[in-house]
């Protein structure tokens, strides 16, 4: 069994949000946890990671044809011939990989979650603003949009594997290719860089 913490280094504004709006001040809020942090689903990470070793492995690399074994799969169902996997559509199969959250460090996030540092707390999040412009240079009517982003920091996450150090090897270099987490990646939002080190704290995130 692998057991790692996977650290993320954000380079840039990031956002992981559902959407909703926050009144008139912004289009967007970002999500938070029971603490009022923000912070990064292990289910979202999983699926980067498994996006990057897919990647690789439809490229010709035979050494991520783990990918399924690992990461788990989905029935793909079977043609008019019987030509299939053998799980219906509906079916999924379970993979050797676990990911929790990525949150702020134990002793960082104790300190944000005191009342008095409200303030602290408040000052990690800020809003940004766009708008569309016409061919003439001009904001187009009513296209300001709004969204609240989190500062640059760092995250940590436990990684956990039910596999051998080699595959961890390449799993670990297929993180390389994600390049970034969150929305609004198109406008340059959640850069990261994920780094692995030896599991020295117990983690409290959900299972992804």
């Amino acid at each position: 069994m692998i057991r790692k913490t996977m650290i993320l280094k954000m380079q840039g504004y990031w956002a992981v949000g559902s959407g909703k709006g926050g009144g008139n001040e912004v289009d967007n809020r970002i999500d938070r946890d029971a603490d009022g942090l923000p912070y990064v689903p292990g289910k979202m990470l999983k699926g980067l990671i498994r996006d990057a070793c897919q990647r690789l492995q439809s490229a010709g690399n035979e050494a991520y044809n783990f990918v399924d074994e690992v990461f788990g799969k989905k029935g793909s169902g079977g043609d008019e011939n019987g030509e299939g996997d053998g799980l219906s559509r509906t079916a999924t199969e379970k993979g050797k990989i676990y990911i929790s959250d990525a949150r702020l460090p134990a002793n960082l996030r104790a300190a944000l979650s005191k009342e008095d540092n409200q303030a602290a707390k408040d000052n990690i999040t800020r809003n940004i603003y766009s708008t569309a412009i016409n061919e003439n240079g001009i904001a187009k009517d009513k296209s300001l949009r709004g969204y609240e982003v989190t500062v640059p920091m760092q995250l940590e996450s436990i990684l956990e594997c039910d596999c051998d150090e080699e595959t961890f090897e390449y799993i670990k270099k297929a993180c390389k290719l994600v390049y970034a987490v969150g929305s609004h990646k198109s406008r340059g939002l959640g850069e990261v860089v994920i780094e692995f080190k030896d599991v020295n704290t117990k983690n409290t995130g959900s299972e992804a």
